[in-house]
């Protein structure tokens, strides 16, 4: 009994990887290139603010990146949504009900991956538009870009075919904690606040 489980795991297992794995790559060859033509600075827009001047003061930045984060926010609305529309259509309107919970499970597993993406999200944004040079700032609307391309394709395709979006969040989010941390430490920025008190 124990041998057939075992078997009929290894191979749903087995099926599992013949679908997730090309997901996977897609999601990152996909991430990979538009991260590059972008930093490269290779896409037809830029950013820009009054009189098409590239230069922003902090002050710019910041307000530029919190409109982007209203825009992030709309995958989670649409994941509250999901849950609430599924609960007041079947039993699981009442969440004390355990038998109502089969019905928002997989609503309910993806509003909580939508969440914890988001709060990531968030903090890299806010963090990237302190390190970026004026050139750069378009990175900002193209991170936004692949975390709602992320969240759709996850959402669409889960549990299943998820993965292509998963490998779109966990690929520009990579890349965005490569580039913040090389511009804090290795570039010095993070280190140059701080002083020997004896100077």
């Amino acid at each position: 009994m124990t041998s057939e489980t075992e078997t009929k795991d290894k191979i749903g297992l087995r099926k599992y990887k013949r679908t997730a794995v090309p997901l996977m790559i897609a999601g990152f060859a996909v991430t990979s290139i538009i991260l590059a033509v972008t930093f490269f600075d290779k896409l037809p827009w830029t950013i820009t603010i009054e009189n098409y001047t590239k230069t922003f003061s902090f002050e710019k930045r910041l307000i530029f990146t919190i409109q982007l984060l209203f825009l992030d926010c709309f995958s989670l609305l649409f994941a509250i949504y999901a849950v609430i529309s599924r609960r007041v259509s079947t039993i699981a309107i009442n969440p004390l009900d355990p038998k109502g919970q089969i019905f928002v499970e997989q609503r309910q597993r993806i509003l909580q991956n939508t969440l914890e993406q988001f709060v990531v999200k968030v903090i890299l944004s806010l963090t990237l538009c302190t390190i970026l040079e004026s050139n750069e700032l378009i990175l900002l609307p193209v991170f936004t870009f692949l975390f709602l391309l992320g969240r759709l394709t996850f959402a669409l395709g889960y549990p299943k075919y998820r993965s292509f979006g998963f490998i779109m969040h966990i690929t520009s989010n990579t890349f965005v904690i490569g580039l913040i941390s090389y511009r804090l430490f290795i570039n010095g920025t993070f280190f140059q606040h701080i002083k020997n008190k004896s100077n």
